[in-house]
């Protein structure tokens, strides 16, 4: 059989071949195996998309251009008066009603009738499908970008630039030379500037970082007398953080575009998506010879009713 396959392969060489280059292909089938399975390429998991760093809202109407949630915030203390006052203080009520526009994303896929034949011959998946995919998995990434960034131009705010979240710079500037009494000072000052700058009302549940600033906390020993990494002492120091977890795109959506650390409290009532349409088909035409399929979705940005619960430490 060895022979056999380096005689076909000197085949497309030979002088009577020349003038036809698919002639050596066609020999070579003769002695090639090809394995019945199909072997795709995998993308980055859409960390923010499905829900698990932020939740997705679903609940505006897919038919709106803008959606808007009202603030309401009370204001006055109680003071020591004399008896029979007249001068008594007044609480009030304050409210802010928000307003955010609703935008449209789409993709398509085209194939050819005979594309839908080719891939029939081969047998090993069905063209209108693997097509559907491709989209599926552009739509996914762009709305995954947009949530963690958003797209400024389009009016899109992401959870990372939220307007009024808590920004700040890390004192040690650069965690990859940085030593673990630096990155726990670091941290440790972040998470208690929301709790502070709140008194107490938010208490961050979740931490995202860049993958080299978390691979730098969770293989960096926290201390010579100690066993553990310096994640692993955050984990203990902060057992209300429940979540600590990395996401490539944090690599660069600090003010400089580097990377940066992302602390806050996940919850509806903090921060969510909002998305009024997940993505849904619209019905093949035909053009001629060919198919095209086109997919969309409605997305309305991040909305953030307590800005303040929402840290991003950059510099890091």
């Amino acid at each position: 059989m060895t022979n056999l396959k380096a005689i076909c392969d000197s085949v497309a060489d030979l002088p009577m071949f020349r003038a036809d280059t698919q002639t050596g292909i066609y020999a070579r089938q003769l002695v090639t195996a090809t394995f019945r399975e199909l072997f795709r390429f995998e993308y980055p998991n859409t960390k923010w998309l499905n829900g698990g760093l932020i939740p997705i809202s679903s609940t505006v109407n897919e038919g709106a251009t803008e959606y808007s949630w009202v603030e309401m915030d009370h204001s006055g203390r109680a003071e020591l008066v004399a008896d029979g006052a007249t001068d008594i203080p007044f609480a009030d009520v304050a409210g802010r009603n928000n307003l955010r526009g609703i935008k449209t994303l789409a993709v398509g896929v085209r194939y050819s009738r005979q594309d839908v034949r080719t891939a029939r011959m081969q047998g090993l998946f069905e063209i209108a499908s693997e097509k559907a995919a491709a989209a599926r998995e552009a739509m996914d990434r762009t709305l995954d970008d947009l949530i963690r960034s958003g797209d400024g131009a389009a009016g899109l705010d992401g959870v990372v630039n939220q307007p009024g979240i808590i920004v700040a710079a890390a004192g040690t500037g650069n965690w990859q030379a940085a030593t673990a009494a630096q990155i726990v000072a670091d941290m440790t000052t972040a998470i208690n500037a929301v709790i502070n700058g709140s008194d107490g009302v938010e208490v961050p549940n979740t931490v995202v970082m860049d993958v080299a600033s978390y691979t730098r906390v969770s293989t960096l020993q926290n201390s010579t007398a100690s066993d553990i990494t310096v994640l692993q002492y955050l984990q203990r120091a902060f057992p209300m953080i429940q979540r600590w977890d990395w996401e490539q795109g944090m690599a660069t959506v600090s003010a400089a575009a580097g990377p940066a650390v992302l602390i806050y409290r996940n919850d509806p009532s903090r921060v969510r998506a909002v998305m009024p349409m997940m993505m849904q088909a619209v019905p093949p035409q035909q053009s001629g010879l060919c198919f095209t399929l086109s997919f969309e979705s409605r997305f309305g940005g991040v909305m953030t009713p307590r800005p303040r619960s929402i840290l991003r430490l950059d510099g890091v």
